[in-house]
């Protein structure tokens, strides 16, 4: 009889056990799945600065950018340069390269338009916490640095930027370095607003300037509809004032000429046929943020403006993802297209 008892006792725990996991099984299943903010920007750069967006895994994304000359400098130059459009102050190509969702590799090559040009640059960026819809991760947080360096001869005049002297220090002369975090809230469907604490360091400086310094940008994107958006940029140099010539608020203060202006930058961004596609009008000559950030003699209110515009194309290059043609549908921000139900052949039935 005993043995019986002790049979049923150890049916008895295991049908306890088979219980519990049960309900522990039911438990997980009525817990609310966490759902990623998706699209926070359109692209991995808003205009000139990087956003929070990253290259998908196994892709490549392809971009050109241009910066035409003055709008209206003066009263003489611009009709004889169209405006602007017979100048090019700057132009870049840009790859970037998805190794997971998060981690992306880059390189790229720029004009340039301040004194330290033909800058080639390698870069990483890293995507450390994506934003919840639920806003219990109420922000995207992602790193970038690049290093670049300049391929262009080097001067006879040991008192300028691009002066190159033989050797490891010459080669030196050429680097400079930019560290970037990027702080994104995706506030509701339409608005999204970003904050970019940066550090650009510079191996070879003017005299009157710092190898190092600090700027703050301010990014932001108002989304008119899935294929249509409006883009902002300001970014603010965050140093004592004076250094390299450089004040705070010159625009405002009325400041004519000064050596250095803050870098505003307006745009419209259009998704068509698989591109991502930018209008836009800076007082930055410059795109690469080794070169605005730390040149930019340029005065809105002295007409020193220009138009820009930048054409963006991702190759996914697995097969998978080769498969996702979504601009036959609309925009990257729609969801997975449905396949259509196949219409009734005649005299079959309905």
């Amino acid at each position: 009889m005993k043995y019986f008892y002790s049979f049923l006792m150890l049916l008895s725990i295991q049908f306890t056990y088979a219980q519990a996991d049960i309900l522990d099984k039911l438990m997980e299943d009525q817990k609310p799945k966490r759902e990623f903010v998706a699209y926070t920007f359109k692209s991995t750069r808003v205009i000139n600065g990087q956003s929070v967006e990253m290259t998908k895994k196994n892709a490549l994304d392809f971009r050109v950018s241009h910066r035409f000359g003055d709008i209206a400098a003066s009263n003489q130059d611009h009709i004889h340069t169209l405006f602007g459009f017979d100048q090019a102050s700057d132009i870049g190509i840009f790859f970037e390269y998805g190794i997971t969702d998060d981690l992306a590799v880059g390189s790229s090559r720029v004009k340039a338009a301040g004194p330290m040009t033909q800058l080639w640059t390698l870069n990483l960026k890293y995507r450390v916490l994506k934003q919840t819809k639920d806003f219990k991760i109420p922000f995207t947080i992602s790193l970038y640095g690049n290093t670049s360096i300049s391929s262009m001869l080097s001067s006879g005049d040991i008192s300028t930027v691009n002066y190159f002297p033989k050797g490891y220090a010459g080669f030196s002369h050429r680097l400079s370095y930019l560290l970037q975090s990027l702080i994104a809230v995706k506030a509701n469907d339409w608005l999204s607003l970003q904050l970019s604490p940066t550090f650009v360091w510079r191996n070879n400086v003017p005299m009157d300037d710092k190898n190092g310094m600090f700027f703050l940008g301010f990014s932001g994107r108002a989304k008119f509809n899935k294929r249509m958006g409006f883009i902002f940029e300001y970014f603010l140099p965050i140093m004592k004032p004076g250094i390299g010539g450089r004040e705070y608020f010159p625009m405002v203060r009325g400041m004519k000429n000064a050596a250095y202006y803050p870098s505003i930058h307006i745009g419209l961004e259009f998704e068509t046929g698989g591109h991502v596609f930018d209008v836009n009008f800076t007082n930055s000559a410059g795109m690469l943020e080794n070169d605005f950030l730390a040149y930019n003699p340029h005065n809105w209110a002295q007409g020193q403006f220009r138009l820009g515009f930048t054409i963006s194309r991702t190759f996914q290059l697995d097969k998978k993802g080769r498969k996702q043609k979504y601009w036959k549908a609309g925009s990257v921000e729609d969801p997975e297209p449905k396949t259509p139900a196949a219409a009734p052949k005649e005299g079959s039935p309905k």
